[in-house]
């Protein structure tokens, strides 16, 4: 973070005012100067107080007090007046800047090189992520195998739950709960799961631009506190669809990638995830899967909605709801539905037919029929029973 020449530190080197120097009022010359350099080879030292007024861009001015490698930077905020023989020059923040560069007309000018030079450090991005081609949660049985496949994107794995076999361009890697790997463009990798438990995890499927890909790619990532937190944010955001949630998966995503480059550069005291936040992904995916339906359940409910709301599979769906509920995704969606028509039947606001209509029953025929065989009942007794005189 760089200070502002309106702080404290600044006061060593000068001061600042507001009004611009009229040059005809006093023995001054003023000098324009446009500069787009981000890196400085040379400094300014004058014997005498110098002025300095940034008409266009925004900029930052180098100075020390000395000659040596004791140069601070500083954000130019107002006008400045630098004290003499102070060494110092104007860095620009945007493309370029103009300023104004006030001296006084007897000025003594010394130009001092700099070895080696300062080069401004821009804050720009070094890792582009334009898209994520795809996404989705997967659970896998016992003895499951696929065979294979290589394509032109980055895809990244991470285990949820259980273990996976995989390997890439036949190099054998084994992934546990909570860890990760990236598959490189045009790697054939294949995936297994060998132990008698199942396996759930993530497949991301995404382009990437950046200056050496090798840093994260075939290598098995434990995940640490930060990255387990930044995955969890991005699993959470995926099947939002508020206005710009889009732009905000892409920046999730981007913390993961940009932590696994940053991954051997952290020590190891960061490397454990607490107990607390070891709640697997499919208990997250199945709460919020049981939310929509909830919300939902007075409107027909279909299962390839729910997949691809939640980019999850319909077998993974299924196993999902199975494995956690011991029922099938139709059965619960209609066992809900069911429910609440007995909740509206209670209410006495509503006829069968419409209550039928609002839960989004193909026709009244059907309602009944169901609600008979769960209720052993059919909904038209139900209501005498509740309303008889």
């Amino acid at each position: 973070m760089y200070d502002k020449t309106t702080g404290a530190h600044f006061r060593k080197y000068g001061s600042i005012y507001d009004e611009v120097k009229d040059v005809n009022k006093e023995d001054l010359i003023e000098k324009q100067i446009v500069t787009s350099d981000k890196v400085i080879s040379s400094v300014y030292n004058f014997l005498e107080p110098v002025y300095i007024e940034v008409v266009e861009g925004m900029a930052s001015i180098l100075i020390s007090n000395s000659n040596n490698d004791d140069f601070k930077l500083f954000t130019v905020h107002r006008n400045l007046e630098i004290k003499p023989n102070m060494y110092f020059n104007i860095i620009p923040m945007t493309e370029q800047a103009k300023f104004n560069l006030i001296i006084p007309s007897n000025y003594n000018l010394k130009l001092e090189f700099l070895n080696p030079p300062y080069v401004y450090n821009r804050i720009l991005p070094t890792i582009n992520i334009p898209e994520i081609m795809a996404y989705y949660y997967t659970i896998k049985s016992p003895n499951y195998k696929f065979k294979g496949e290589k394509h032109n994107l980055y895809e990244l794995t991470f285990v949820d739950n259980g273990i996976l076999d995989t390997s890439i361009d036949n190099v054998d890697y084994t992934l546990n709960s909570s860890d990760l790997i990236i598959y490189g463009k045009n790697q054939f990798h294949t995936q297994s799961v060998n132990n008698d438990s199942s396996c759930s995890y993530i497949t991301i499927m995404f382009d990437m631009e950046c200056d050496d890909d090798s840093l994260i790619c075939n290598k098995v990532f434990h995940c640490r506190k930060e990255l387990y937190k930044a995955i969890r944010g991005f699993a959470k955001n995926i099947s939002s669809t508020i206005p710009y949630s889009e732009n905000l998966i892409l920046c999730n995503f981007h913390e993961i990638i940009v932590r696994l480059f940053q991954y051997d550069y952290l020590g190891v005291d960061d490397a454990k995830i607490s107990m607390e936040s070891h709640q697997h992904f499919q208990d997250e995916l199945l709460e919020r899967i049981l939310e929509y339906i909830d919300k939902m359940v007075c409107s027909p409910i279909s299962i390839e909605e729910l997949c691809n709301k939640f980019s999850v599979s319909r077998s993974s769906l299924q196993t999902l709801f199975k494995n956690n509920l011991n029922t099938s995704p139709k059965k619960y969606i209609n066992d809900l539905k069911l429910s609440r028509s007995r909740q509206l039947i209670k209410e006495n606001k509503y006829t069968i037919s419409e209550i039928s209509f609002m839960l989004g029953f193909n026709s009244i025929h059907y309602f009944s029929r169901a609600f008979t065989q769960h209720y052993e009942i059919s909904p038209s007794e139900y209501a005498q029973t509740l309303f008889k005189a």
